[in-house]
């Protein structure tokens, strides 16, 4: 059969269901404009908004995109999406494409395809800090994702067992902007790298049906690969760049899949440990609902980039939290407050299992220093455009401003504290206090502890007579080195969201 049959058919398909499918199109147009007193832009200013708020102060976009969802049938349905920015310039350059995606859906299967500001952690994303391994503070990267999106009830478990998870693979898009970032300073960088994610959740209980408390336990893994590695190095006498091109077949990418050693044909570090650069966290989340039908929930995410983590020899190293969330609009309709550590790394010692015949003794003997969310390869760790994929507290490379791309503050205690609810039943607030000290890295550490306050509030307004209008009052305030430095700045959002046609 060829390309223009299979074209038609599935032409043919799509028109004749939406003759008695349900269908929805809409539109979202947004500018937003910000000014600081320093040389960022306030942290909760920047961060938690998908990338698309630049670190530079004094900036703007304007945005505008259309979506689709229509259901076929009982078992089908699927989703488009494009959504484009224009900016002041900054590290993205002037105008790009934030979300460009397809989705489609079958029974309790999902596939994904491009690009998508798609929030998977169990935080809440306005007012969580945001977890180690899913955040919604960078640039979504386009991926081919197929999932169980909703929990699954587990056959022969009276109703008491759930199971969902998801398993993609990716292309980052800011290898242009790391050379543009790093050669410029003589520093290393890779370009057209992968990635590759998977997490799988059980639940027990079910608060939405018939009990009062429910157990969510599951872990994400997440992994860099591939990729054109080019390092700066000492070579014949004088320093260059040479690249080494990382094995990307379909054997490398079980290996990533299955954290197994790399190849031959790959660097000395992914033959001595893992291919890429691999992370994930376990999370584990206990939820009450009150009889006014409040909940309460408490969770622990526990980061982990090696076996020894895996293992919880880095035990301390969590984020622990605390929320409550009201089932009506109040004015305090949202809480949470969070303490994150990270500083143990399972010790700052750390041995290469590959040993000489007089070191062998020491191969189970060594350990520690796991440098959270570095990698000698990889040095831009889990970032995007020089913003964090996982929490904002291990200070993203965008902030370094010397062209490096690792994380320089990996090792730190923060406290965090964020609530929202109503002022009146069209304006919502929402705040966001946060204090914090970094020790930096085992091998490189700060000369001294570095201590910080940051700060965020924001107030919304729904306009009642303009149907789905919204204006946003942002305010930050950064105080200390641990948010890169002082900072007070204001901004304002206006949205506009409705539908085009729909049926």
């Amino acid at each position: 059969m060829d390309t223009k049959k299979v074209i038609f058919i599935v032409l043919l398909f799509v028109t004749s269901g939406s003759l008695f499918a349900q269908m929805k199109s809409s539109y979202r147009a947004e500018t937003f404009g910000s000014l600081a007193t320093g040389e960022n832009t306030p942290f909760w200013m920047t961060n938690q908004n998908w990338g698309v708020v630049s670190l530079d102060a004094n900036n703007y976009y304007v945005r505008g995109g259309v979506f689709h969802e229509q259901k076929i049938n009982t078992d089908w349905s699927w989703e488009a999406g494009f959504d484009m920015l224009g900016a002041s310039k900054a590290h993205y350059g002037n105008f790009w494409v934030q979300q460009l995606y397809g989705r489609v859906n079958w029974k309790i299967w999902r596939l994904d395809i491009g690009s998508r500001e798609d929030y998977v952690s169990f935080l809440n994303p306005y007012l969580s800090s945001g977890d180690f391994t899913h955040s919604n503070n960078s640039r979504p990267i386009p991926e081919i994702k197929v999932s169980i999106p909703q929990f699954l009830l587990v056959p022969y478990t009276k109703g008491n067992m759930y199971i969902k998870g998801d398993f993609s693979l990716g292309h980052y898009l800011d290898g242009q902007w790391q050379e543009d970032t790093a050669k410029p300073n003589n520093q290393n960088y890779v370009k057209n790298l992968y990635s590759h994610n998977k997490s799988i959740y059980f639940r027990f209980g079910n608060i939405e049906t018939k009990n009062k408390m429910q157990f969510t336990v599951g872990l994400a893994h997440s992994a860099q690969w591939g990729g054109d590695l080019h390092k700066y190095s000492y070579i014949d006498d004088e320093w260059k760049y040479t690249v080494l091109n990382q094995p990307r077949g379909l054997s490398d990418l079980l290996r990533v899949a299955i954290a197994k050693e790399g190849s031959s044909s790959s660097s000395n570090a992914d033959n001595a440990y893992v291919a890429g650069s691999q992370w994930g966290a376990y999370l584990l989340k206990y939820d009450y609902k009150l009889k006014n039908e409040d909940l309460l929930s408490f969770y622990v995410n526990h980061f982990f980039d090696d076996g020894s983590g895996m293992a919880f020899e880095n035990y301390r190293d969590n984020l622990l939290g605390f929320e409550y969330k009201s089932k009506n609009k109040s004015i305090l309709s949202g809480a949470v407050f969070e303490y994150n550590y990270t500083k143990q790394q399972t010790g700052p010692i750390h041995h290469n299992m590959k040993m000489d015949e007089d070191h062998k003794h020491l191969m189970s003997k060594g350990n520690g220093n796991d440098n959270y969310y570095n990698n000698t390869d990889y040095v831009q760790g889990p970032s995007h455009f020089g913003k964090t994929l996982g929490s904002p507290f291990l200070l993203s490379p965008e902030y370094n401003r010397d062209g490096a791309l690792n994380f320089k503050s990996s090792r730190i205690i923060a406290f965090h504290l964020g609530l929202e609810g109503y002022l009146l039943s069209s304006l919502q607030y929402r705040l966001l206090l946060s204090n914090g000290q970094t020790w930096g890295r085992y091998y490189v550490p700060f000369t001294k502890i570095k201590k910080g306050f940051a700060s965020g509030m924001e107030l919304i307004y729904k306009y009642p007579s303009i149907e789905d209008l919204s204006i946003k009052l942002s305010m930050g305030y950064d105080n200390g080195e641990f948010f890169g430095e002082n900072s007070f700045g204001g901004g304002i959002t206006i949205s506009k969201t409705g539908i085009i046609c729909a049926k």
